[in-house]
């Protein structure tokens, strides 16, 4: 069983959404994920967990598995926000605080 660790920094710089694709998901020295969610998505941190274990178990962490998950993981984040009834523009700029 694949273990997904995570660190949920509390302070964000100013990015655009291009920088949030890059920064909400990476891969720790050890292989590790290490997610960085916007605060406002803080809370449901587990359900994103238990579908990068479940997508990527056992896989390498290439380029392209990171770059995949990396893609998942901002899909996923503009899903939740639009559930929750979220703008996800609203949730990046939490990070702003």
């Amino acid at each position: 069983m694949s273990i997904v660790a995570t660190r949920v920094s509390t302070t964000f710089g100013a990015y655009q959404t291009d920088e949030m694709h890059n920064e909400i998901i990476s891969v720790s020295d050890s292989g590790c994920w290490i997610l960085r969610l916007p605060p406002m998505l803080i809370e449901h941190q587990g359900e994103l967990e238990r579908l990068l274990s479940k997508v990527f178990n056992n896989l390498p962490k290439s380029p392209d598995n990171i770059a995949l998950a990396r893609q998942m993981s901002l899909n996923w984040c503009v899903s939740k926000c639009k559930q929750n009834g979220l703008r996800f523009e609203d949730c990046v700029q939490a990070h702003h605080c």
